[in-house]
């Protein structure tokens, strides 16, 4: 399985967003990578995608702790954020058939 954490965030964050990513506890083994892009995203100031693979029938688990992870972000009033399920193409051309 593959998530995205979506973050929103004013530019003048970042600094504060360092602090909190400093904090975050150590990652659940089932994660195999966690990798952090990063663009701005116009008025609203920067974007960053959390692209997560977690190994095979740990999706559940997955969800609740990497929620729980990125709580201290999700709490911040300036922060919009967004968790998605990624599939690869191969696995979207299964589902359209």
């Amino acid at each position: 399985m593959i998530l995205n954490f979506i973050l929103w965030y004013p530019s003048s964050m970042s600094k504060d967003l360092i602090d909190i990513a400093k904090k975050m506890p150590k990652m659940p083994d089932y994660v195999k990578k966690w990798q952090i892009l990063q663009t701005g995203d116009g008025k609203k100031g920067m974007k960053q995608y959390n692209i997560i693979h977690i190994e095979k029938n740990h999706g559940d688990d997955a969800i609740v702790d990497i929620s729980k992870i990125m709580k201290p972000f999700i709490d911040n009033e300036h922060i919009e954020a967004k968790l998605e399920v990624l599939v690869s193409a191969r696995d979207a051309m299964k589902i359209m058939g």
